[in-house]
């Protein structure tokens, strides 16, 4: 397949290079063009040129602005991709005026966030949690097999739902992350070493994906950004426009994740309930 990539950031990368070594040509835009450097790509002078003529666009970027200015250039293309895989986390309701947009010219929208940060990215091994017409995923999935683990991918519903779900993925993580750091906090504090408290709760029922493969780096001091702070918090921004009323646990969990580091990755938040008070 030929596709139209925007965005080659920590995931981007990882992406476009599971795409080219699947066989697929890649031609790609970038606000930074020296973050091409090393990629297998094409690289296009805007992304109305990298999306005309392809047999798929997708796009990775931040936020609901974002992603509304990479439609608006897609749909100027002469012949826009038939359809267009949005792999950026925004606001549900963002997301189903775009694919009504994208409808007029008869391209449709996909909107597929991902799980498993720029490590999964590398491997090739994300969870797509994907919303939109199944007709479209099924012409999406010679790609999304390149980027992801076919075993975790799941349709969600209609155009949104993808969306919805990474929300709730999202507001699991602050809030295990959170509750985790403060019951290991506790227990050093009353005389228990947490690494030994990890390996006690990883055989026992408090379990959870944050405590195998995010405390390791916690205990470690190793805070460099894979998932930050800040796009956690836009998350459970979007997240919060769902609920009729804030959710308590996600609320706290977020007021935490507000006296971080924003630049940092979100285990930082961890830091908290660890170290000692001083």
């Amino acid at each position: 397949m030929v596709i139209g990539f925007v965005g080659a950031g920590l995931m981007g990368s990882g992406m476009i290079r599971n795409l080219a070594a699947a066989g697929h040509e890649v031609r790609l835009f970038t606000r930074t063009p020296s973050r091409a450097d090393g990629l297998p790509v094409t690289l296009a002078a805007s992304i109305a040129e990298a999306v005309d003529g392809a047999d798929l666009a997708c796009s990775c970027v931040t936020d609901s602005p974002d992603v509304t200015e990479v439609v608006t250039a897609m749909l100027g293309a002469e012949a826009p991709a038939p359809v267009l895989v949005e792999m950026s986390t925004i606001a549900p309701a963002v997301a189903r005026d775009l694919a009504a947009r994208c409808a007029e010219r008869g391209v449709a929208y996909l909107d597929c966030p991902v799980s498993g940060g720029p490590t999964g990215a590398a491997a090739g091994t994300l969870a797509f949690m994907c919303g939109g017409d199944a007709v479209a995923l099924a012409a999406a999935v010679p790609a999304l097999d390149a980027m992801g683990d076919p075993d975790k991918r799941v349709h969600c519903g209609p155009v949104g739902l993808g969306l919805v779900a990474k929300l709730v993925n999202n507001m699991l993580v602050a809030t295990i992350t959170v509750a985790t750091a403060e019951a290991l906090g506790t227990g050093a504090r009353a005389g228990l070493d947490p690494a030994l408290a990890r390996e006690v709760v990883m055989r026992s029922s408090g379990d959870s994906w944050q405590l195998r493969n995010l405390f390791p780096r916690i205990l470690a001091g190793d805070h460099v950004p894979g998932f930050t702070v800040r796009n956690l918090l836009k998350d459970l921004g979007h997240a919060a426009d769902l609920a009729d009323a804030s959710p308590e646990a996600t609320t706290h969990a977020r007021e935490l994740l507000e006296r971080v580091d924003p630049d940092a990755d979100y285990g930082v938040v961890a830091r908290l309930a660890l170290d000692p008070p001083g």
